[in-house]
């Protein structure tokens, strides 16, 4: 998850603004900014904000696409509802399993039971699926 600090320090950087005056403009903190940019990862709201101000996908942000402005979305919003049939989707696609995609993951697969009452997931789980089952990171999140 490297390349999100990597990305994030050259979109600051392109800014020509300080964390300070960033902060101002995107609803982020400094502090978070200066957290994010030694590699801390943000919580789904506050990347949402990051991917807004930049106007870039989740995807970019994290490494899995290299276009910035590959697709727009129609919101900066996200929708969760449908994060569990989403991630289902994959694991049939990829012809695996929930417990055999946790057990090779970091995260248990008893999880699944949480995200079905709407717990939103960690940003690093979902990037873990995207990226390892070939998914996105803003379809998981519902932004279409």
């Amino acid at each position: 998850m490297d390349s999100f600090r990597d990305i994030l320090g050259d979109l600051v950087a392109n800014t020509g603004l300080s964390l300070r005056q960033l902060a101002k403009e995107s609803d982020v903190t400094a502090i978070q900014y200066s957290r994010y940019l030694r590699g801390s990862i943000p919580t789904v709201p506050i990347t949402m904000k990051i991917a807004k101000y930049f106007d870039c996908s989740l995807d970019y942000l994290f490494g899995l696409d290299e276009n910035k402005n590959k697709k727009k979305y129609a919101t900066w919003e996200y929708d969760i509802s449908g994060f569990v049939d989403r991630y289902q989707q994959l694991l049939k696609d990829n012809n695996i399993t929930n417990f055999q995609f946790a057990k090779k993951s970091f995260f248990d697969e008893s999880i699944i039971r949480h995200w079905k009452s709407g717990v939103t997931p960690r940003l690093d789980v979902v990037y873990y699926i995207a990226k390892d089952l070939g998914g996105s990171i803003d379809e998981l999140l519902g932004r279409y």
